[in-house]
């Protein structure tokens, strides 16, 4: 059965974002797993860190769960990750031996002043498995929300030690043929208030900003063309397409630049 909990973080969403979007971060906060090998979408094949030439959000996993004070049981799995959707960053993995899925979603709700986090573990395991290890008197999901991520968020993620390089959010990822990614794309532009999209296909690079639902500036390959001839160039191209969604916090963007003529001011009086 999923657990879920929630906490107010001070903290804006781009911050939390970054934090969670580090998968070495995230298996490092849970403690009960360590990246081992990654996918690399050249070989083929999970490889050693120091051997990626390109990379894929997949990951060779070991397992270490049970009780430290009486018996530790470790195993080999994988897991995938992470996929962003709009508000929600997801993770999710297996063993080996199919006994056991997890998926954990941490979704995040921008308020006023703070966040919102919800963290939501479900976790499946099969009759046998270790004869279903536990974390103490808690099972496992409750375990890696109540006594992992829910108190390092409290105690170790600190908004003032991030670097704020941009105001855009990354809202949405997707990697596909080109049919799927226009459909994506004529689904994502709607959804997006102020913010823009990042096209990366064979030979083609397309970027454009989108305001209130409307494609506004596009360039493709560093040339300026009209709104209309993204669907143009996608469907002339072959393979497959990653698309990349962006929105922009006006209230950050501001605050950000109203801070920096601050200290400007102050520099010159």
């Amino acid at each position: 059965m999923p657990y879920a909990e929630e906490i107010e973080v001070k903290g804006s969403r781009s911050q939390l974002l970054a934090f969670f979007m580090d998968p070495i971060r995230f298996t490092g906060i849970l403690g009960h797993m360590m990246i081992v090998n990654i996918f690399d979408k050249n070989e083929n094949k999970f490889v050693p860190m120091g051997n990626l030439k390109n990379p894929e959000n997949k990951y060779k996993i070991l397992y270490a769960l049970g009780d430290p004070e009486s018996k530790i049981d470790t195993f080999v799995g994988t897991m995938e990750g992470p996929t962003l959707m709009y508000n929600t960053i997801t993770y999710k993995g297996d063993a080996d031996n199919s006994k056991i899925t997890w998926k954990i979603d941490i979704i995040i709700t921008e308020l006023s002043r703070v966040c919102r986090l919800r963290v939501v573990a479900d976790i499946k395991q099969k009759q046998g498995l270790f004869d279903r290890p536990r974390m103490g008197d808690i099972d496992l999901a409750t375990h890696l929300v109540k006594e992992h991520l829910i108190p390092f968020v409290k105690f170790y993620f600190k908004p003032s030690l991030l670097e704020e390089i941009s105001a855009l959010n990354e809202v949405f990822r997707f990697r596909g043929s080109v049919e799927e990614t226009i459909l994506k794309l004529r689904e994502i532009i709607g959804n997006i208030k102020y913010g823009g999209i990042i096209i990366i296909g064979e030979s083609l690079n397309i970027i454009a900003s989108i305001s209130n639902g409307e494609i506004l500036h596009v360039q493709i390959n560093n040339s300026d063309v009209q709104s209309g001839d993204i669907f143009t160039h996608l469907l002339k191209t072959s393979g497959n397409i990653e698309l990349i969604a962006y929105d922009v916090s006006l209230d950050e963007l501001i605050f950000k630049n109203l801070r920096r003529k601050l200290e400007e001011i102050k520099t010159r009086t």
